[in-house]
């Protein structure tokens, strides 16, 4: 077997701003992070306007892909001005969705009937039924797909679970809150995409699956839980008074199966502290994700530990242990990194963020839709 990488070559589509941090880290060194059996090139990325996506390559990655950097991949990026010449390259093995989430799923499904398999940027879809049609597509086809839960595939969030899985650091868990927040309201205009109801537009949407990712991570994936769903979700919102799309929204998800409830909370108005947008209660004390962009890019865990008896004195007076975890870049490379292995040993899901891992956070997102009489603008869903 070769001693080389496995060069694994990507195909960009849309030119906003998550797009380029992805590209960016595809740029990175991966020994940076001590990867050694993956690099990554950039080959094409494709724009409506493709002098949007000149001037991307320019700011994102103008010398390519970690792949190109070290001389793995001669060819260098190209700019394309339609999405269809993406799909349509010969040399690319996975196409990278970050266009709106409006259009994921027509940008998805047109990739992969053109044979190219996918990473597609969080919320999948729209709505479940609009997953499980891609999802139905790519199997029929042969092809990877993937909803690009990037946090998920952070080393902190494997030693979170072992944490509390494994090891039961904080004995049982019964309590997940995730409070989670941008302050945008103040600081952009109503036509920003967040508050743009024809874009989508919803504080659940943009940041609500960081909030919901926790409480899966704790609580559906724990090993008593048997990946049990929700036995009750509950879903509140209140809307911005100017464009009607969702400024607050709170999920509560209920597990009966080990008596206990995560309650994860989003909205665009304000932003968090740096005391932690995510907490683990157990029995024996609490594990905390410290910084106000925790929910998303965590770099810490702080294990609580309750000293004193039951139960009065338990949260009086504690232990912290801290364990801190860097990130190179902004953090997407480790997704990047785990596609490329799916893609180098012919998978066509991932374990990690598994197709049902996507339509149970669909079903979740369908139900806050129901239940807080959530409307789409007429036509942006297409099933």
């Amino acid at each position: 077997m070769s001693g080389k990488p496995f060069v694994c070559r990507w195909g960009i589509v849309g030119s906003g701003g998550i797009s380029a941090k992805f590209a960016a880290d595809l740029a990175l060194d991966p020994a940076g992070r001590d990867v050694h059996d993956v690099v990554h090139a950039v080959v094409v990325v494709g724009s409506r306007d493709v002098s949007k996506a000149e001037q991307f390559i320019k700011d994102a990655c103008p010398q390519g892909g970690s792949a190109q950097q070290a001389g793995l991949y001669s060819q260098p990026v190209r700019a394309v001005g339609t999405y269809e010449e993406v799909y349509n390259d010969p040399e690319v093995d996975i196409v990278y969705i970050g266009t709106p989430h409006t259009l994921h799923f027509t940008n998805a499904k047109d990739a992969l009937e053109a044979g190219k398999g996918v990473l597609l940027e969080k919320p999948a879809t729209l709505n479940g039924n609009e997953s499980r049609i891609l999802f139905d597509l790519a199997r029929e086809k042969g092809l990877f797909l993937m909803e690009a839960v990037w946090t998920r595939f952070f080393p902190l969030a494997y030693r979170f679970q072992e944490l509390l899985h494994k090891e039961k650091a904080i004995g049982d868990i019964h309590h997940v809150v995730t409070d989670f927040g941008m302050g945008f309201f103040h600081t952009v205009p109503e036509s920003h995409r967040v508050f743009n109801p024809d874009l989508g537009g919803s504080a659940q949407l943009d940041i609500g699956p960081y909030s919901i990712l926790w409480g899966l991570l704790a609580l559906h994936e724990h090993p008593d839980n048997a990946l049990e769903p929700p036995s009750r979700i509950t879903a509140t919102s209140l809307p911005d008074p100017r464009t009607g799309v969702d400024l607050f929204t709170n999920i509560t998800l209920d597990f009966k199966k080990i008596t206990a409830r995560a309650s994860c909370m989003c909205n665009n108005i304000v932003s968090g502290s740096g005391e932690g947008a995510v907490r683990v209660l157990g029995t024996e004390g609490e594990i905390i994700l410290p910084g106000a962009l925790s929910a998303c890019r965590p770099e810490q865990i702080v294990v609580r530990k309750y000293k004193g008896e039951l139960p009065l004195k338990l949260a009086r007076e504690w232990e912290d242990t801290k364990y801190d975890f860097p990130i190179q870049g902004t953090g997407l490379h480790w997704e990047a990194d785990a596609v490329a292995r799916y893609v180098r040993d012919g998978q066509t899901t991932s374990d990690r963020c598994s197709p049902e891992t996507t339509a149970l956070t669909m079903n979740i997102i369908d139900e806050w839709v129901r239940q807080t009489e959530h409307k789409y603008v007429d036509g942006l869903e297409k099933a």
